[in-house]
């Protein structure tokens, strides 16, 4: 039996106040900027013809909120997951990001490997419960890349080489 494509419109929220200021948000709720509510209200502009089956949000505050714009008025059934949350930073949230070339991941935080494999549970909760449905998918950076990695076979290894997501960039994935 063919399985049916599934497409996934995957988006990163808006630029938070938490970005501006140079934090690790992990699972902090974020607060849209202006200009992070601009870039969801653009992209709602963008969005507004295409029909989405289903709308899946993460449930951290600046990704429901810009899935919110982004449905605007239409009747899309909409959800939130803590499988889309941002990666945990542990002791290292609300922190301010310094010096990257000497950057140690804290003993309590997510790491990678942990992360993937969130990215894989996500995907085969999509797949068993929405196959060959249209999905406005609303994340963040890393678990967004994540979820790219996993589409497309690539070992977490390889997630580092995949292109950052922007605030609010969509990127459009079959599976």
């Amino acid at each position: 039996m063919k399985r049916s494509k599934t497409t996934l419109y995957l988006v990163r929220h808006g630029q938070t106040k938490e970005n501006l200021a140079r934090v690790f948000q992990g699972h902090l709720p974020g607060e849209l900027t202006d200009e992070g509510l601009a870039q969801a209200r653009r992209l709602a502009e963008e969005l507004k013809t295409t029909a989405f089956d289903r709308i899946i949000s993460s449930d951290l505050e600046r990704a429901r909120r810009t899935a919110e714009i982004l449905r605007g008025d239409r009747d899309i059934p909409f959800e939130t997951t803590p499988l889309l949350r941002e990666i945990n930073w542990g002791s290292l949230t609300g922190k301010p990001i310094v010096n990257l070339r000497f950057f140690q991941r804290p003993a309590d935080a997510e790491t990678e490997l942990q992360l993937y494999r969130r990215a894989e549970r996500f995907l085969d909760e999509v797949h068993r419960r929405y196959e060959g449905q249209t999905l406005l998918v609303v994340g963040h950076g890393k678990i967004n890349c994540q979820i790219n990695a996993v589409i497309y076979g690539l070992p977490v290894e390889r997630v580092p080489s995949i292109p950052k997501f922007q605030n609010c960039e969509c990127r459009v994935l079959k599976f």
